[in-house]
């Protein structure tokens, strides 16, 4: 790693929800031990059921699908973390497959350094819990969009968490929209037209922000 990618990948790293608990010479140290830095093409695999390492990925810059089962569960944005829910479970393989949506550069971080971390620094190991716990609401609310009863429910259920903080939604798919809340194109359609004239979204183009 050259001088100007760890002074860049420092900077991501003091503003990630977990690792910003870290102190500078701990996340320096983590970088010069147990980091690695990788590009990857638009479409590119960046870590699926296949990959062997065990680490915590983190996206420098560009976009990237979250996968299960071919259905995108969610997006990850610069800043966006993958890997750190199932760091530590005992069971082989990662659970979803994350694809690049754009050119986009993924910071890997190995378990031991992670490791380490924990054994150094209690408000680290808090701020992991704490995201771990985040992840927990999350699931449980892509349940709840899932279960909904109404069209409208399960679609605002769903953009709530693909929105993210931003609360913006690009480049939408009206296709895959369908397929993600399980209800047709037309009523995907309709649910976005009632919602929007309820005054909890506005869909302009391939662009969807929540005003909820």
């Amino acid at each position: 790693m050259t001088e100007s990618q760890k002074s860049r990948c420092l900077r991501a790293l003091a503003d990630a929800q977990i690792f910003s608990a870290l102190t500078d010479a701990q996340r320096s140290a983590l970088l010069d031990g147990a980091a690695s830095v990788r590009a990857y093409k638009k479409d590119a695999v960046i870590f699926s059921r296949e990959s062997p390492a065990r680490c915590v990925g983190l996206l420098l810059s560009g976009e990237a699908r979250v996968l299960k089962d071919h259905v995108t569960v969610s997006v990850l944005r610069r800043g966006g973390q993958f890997g750190a829910v199932t760091l530590y479970n005992p069971a082989e393989g990662f659970v979803n497959t994350i694809v690049a949506r754009t050119a986009c550069r993924v910071l890997f971080l190995k378990k031991e350094g992670v490791d380490a971390c924990m054994a150094e620094n209690r408000d680290f190991a808090v701020a992991y819990i704490a995201y771990l716990s985040e992840r927990i609401y999350f699931l449980n609310r892509k349940i709840e969009a899932y279960t909904a009863p109404s069209a409208e429910e399960r679609l605002l259920l769903y953009l709530e968490g693909a929105c993210g903080a931003s609360g913006t939604l690009q480049n939408v798919n009206l296709s895959e929209l369908s397929r993600q809340v399980n209800v047709s194109r037309a009523g995907v359609y309709r649910a976005l037209e009632a919602l929007e004239a309820q005054g909890k979204l506005r869909h302009r183009g391939k662009t969807i922000t929540l005003r909820i």
